[in-house]
């Protein structure tokens, strides 16, 4: 199901009323993106980490301002993802175990996952992860920092994370050229271990990495209806491809938690609601979200109507 499919005019008009805010964000969001330090230690080519430091200093995220976003989730007993990469390396730093028993003692039914660039991962480190509440976890397969995609040095780089968490696996997608990928067994956690060429399937990150900078976006986006995101410092983006510490996306954050603490009023706020509101036409879109290929989704021409019914409400 699309969530084109589950449109309401509400999406697309602000409120200052903090219990309508709480329901329209009980209702739409299904993952929420906490980014609780910045370090990662790669700058690979297709992220913008590459030509910003996110290496030389950690910063993390303030633990009260972690617990009152985990706090407001408890209010409305919410049940989707929480996830915990970023533009960081969430595994880079075992802080993420305490984060996640906090998040899992709050949320019992929430379910835990990040991605992973898999450097720091081992079988011990995925039990702690485990007995701490994880139970989804995507294995990245990169390469070299600046090396492009290579299927045949993907495949054995999988093996080789293979061989070090002494796991079960099961090939799913073999595509040369495009995508490789595993599933493998561990209790009852759900883990991918791939390799996937960005250059076939990746996108511009907001205009900051030379990918498909030439294609124009004109389908409506519905990631910022049910995604959240809030980085390290506690500033709220709506799309996973724009981080606060980029001047050209400063004016894509809708709030510091650090000064205004609710996540459902941001999600309910003017600039968040006109966000949306521009995702949602068939014109070109502009900006950072000019050539993003991301979250590309043929509409059926019930969802047309219903996002034009949506917008004239």
């Amino acid at each position: 199901m699309s969530f084109f499919d589950r449109l309401q005019p509400y999406h697309v008009y602000p409120t200052d009323e903090l219990d309508l805010a709480r329901e329209m964000f009980r209702r739409s969001v299904s993952q929420v993106e906490i980014e609780i330090f910045s370090y990662c230690n790669r700058r690979c080519w297709f992220c913008p980490n590459e030509s910003i430091d996110r290496i030389t200093h950690n910063e993390y995220m303030r633990p009260e301002l972690y617990s009152s976003i985990i706090a407001q989730l408890a209010s409305i007993q919410y049940s989707g993802m929480i996830t915990y990469s970023r533009y960081n390396e969430p595994l880079a730093d075992r802080i993420i175990l305490d984060r996640l028993r906090e998040a899992r003692a709050a949320l019992p039914h929430a379910l835990l996952h990040t991605n992973t660039n898999g450097d720091y991962l081992d079988h011990e480190y995925l039990n702690e992860l485990y007995d701490a509440g994880m139970r989804s976890l995507n294995i990245q397969i990169y390469l070299k920092n600046h090396e492009r995609y290579d299927h045949d040095k993907v495949i054995k780089r999988g093996e080789q994370t293979l061989k070090r968490l002494q796991l079960p696996s099961v090939l799913t997608i073999n595509q040369p050229g495009v995508w490789y990928e595993m599933n493998l067994g561990f209790k009852d956690m759900k883990i991918r271990l791939y390799g996937r060429n960005f250059e076939v399937n990746g996108t511009s990150r907001g205009n900051q990495v030379d990918i498909k900078k030439d294609y124009v976006r004109t389908l409506p986006c519905n990631i910022p209806f049910w995604n959240v995101y809030v980085d390290y410092n506690g500033k709220m983006v709506p799309c996973c491809n724009y981080r606060s510490d980029i001047v050209e996306h400063e004016e894509y954050v809708l709030n510091d938690l650090n000064e205004q603490p609710s996540i459902f009023l941001t999600y309910a706020s003017p600039a968040a609601a006109a966000f949306r509101r521009s995702m949602l036409t068939l014109e070109e879109k502009k900006g950072a979200c000019s050539n993003c290929h991301f979250g590309l989704e043929q509409l059926t021409p019930q969802r047309i109507d219903r996002i034009a019914s949506t917008l004239a409400a």
